[in-house]
């Protein structure tokens, strides 16, 4: 167990804190003003994640945060932690691993045989094409660069094979045949391959935040 001085964690939470601001300080702003950005809100919007939750710095398992001169650190007040009768907080693994134990299984799970198999880097990005494959309205309110027809075009030119199931999901009605593999929740452990561009966001994005 590593024991982080108040001055220590204090200083990591505040650049972590600083990070995170880059990006959430303007979501918010957008958001007052009642405005989006169909590229910089992504973070927000398809992963779920609040700015406050994403400005919460974690220190992790095997690391412990002193007490300052004010008490205990403000992770004392929050789900999953443990303070010690000396005031020092840690995470409470056996309590996280409770309440969240079948989910840490299966991202395990899910890595070890993503990480296992060959790498395909023929998807060429056409998911993203199959979401507007021959559809009236766009998730986005952004204009095709290839315009609607020609972009259709592609999508009949070129075999589909998108593997990553919240990339599938989302396909057009019209797209969903023509994929070559048919992708669900449950089949995920057994589909999924490093080339992802879509599986590789998530990894990244994930590790960003922590």
């Amino acid at each position: 167990m590593t024991t982080l001085t108040a001055a220590e964690w204090q200083r990591r939470a505040s650049a972590h804190e600083a990070r995170i601001d880059r990006w959430a300080a303007p979501h918010r702003e957008r958001r007052t003003r009642g405005e989006s950005h169909p590229v910089h809100d992504f973070l927000f919007t398809y992963y779920s994640e609040t700015p406050g939750r994403l400005r919460r710095w974690h220190p992790g398992i095997g690391t412990a945060l002193a007490p300052s001169a004010d008490g205990p650190a403000p992770h004392a007040g929050w789900r999953w932690y443990r303070t010690g009768d000396d005031g020092v907080v840690v995470l409470d693994r056996a309590g996280y691993l409770a309440d969240r134990g079948p989910t840490v299984d299966f991202v395990r799970e899910l890595l070890a045989a993503t990480a296992s198999r060959p790498v395909f880097a023929g998807c060429f990005g056409l998911h993203e094409w199959a979401m507007v494959y021959r559809a009236d309205e766009h998730r986005h309110a952004l204009p095709l660069r290839l315009g609607a027809a020609a972009t259709d075009a592609v999508v009949d030119g070129h075999q589909i094979r998108c593997s990553h199931y919240d990339a599938f999901r989302f396909f057009t009605p019209e797209a969903v045949g023509r994929n070559r593999l048919q992708p669900t929740r449950e089949s995920q452990v057994a589909t999924e391959q490093p080339g992802c561009l879509h599986a590789t966001m998530d990894l990244y994005i994930g590790s960003a935040c922590i």
